[in-house]
């Protein structure tokens, strides 16, 4: 099973306080998603032959299950779990000070790089 970590300070602009200032200034789900798919294509980039291949992702389902404060330390940890053909799953954990605070499962899709070429 392969493995990729990354880390990330939350920000302003990760909170959803900067979607309705009203709002606190806590970490928004969206960010997290959109770490988690950083994370996952970093992982599945260590074996993918680039100059032939990119992933994108196809499915995330996610369970956001605690806040997190702007400053604090998020690490996500991304583990593929299988490959079938072009597809990739992975189970994904966002932890912050060693608590879980959210999970998930992705499925990311290989697609060979002239079929992008065509789009272009």
């Amino acid at each position: 099973m392969k493995t990729y970590k990354e880390k990330f300070i939350v920000s302003k602009a990760d909170c959803i306080s900067a979607i309705d200032s009203s709002l606190p200034s806590v970490l928004g789900t969206y960010t997290i998603v959109k770490w988690m798919e950083i994370t996952s294509a970093k992982c599945i980039n260590q074996s993918l032959d680039l100059n032939k291949y990119i992933t994108v992702g196809k499915q995330i389902s996610i369970e956001h299950i605690s806040m997190v404060k702007q400053s604090k330390k998020v690490e996500i940890v991304a583990n593929i779990i299988k490959e079938e053909n072009r597809a990739v799953f992975f189970e994904i954990k966002a932890l912050c000070d060693s608590k879980v605070i959210a999970t998930a499962t992705h499925k990311r899709t290989k697609i060979p790089l002239k079929l992008l070429k065509r789009l272009t």
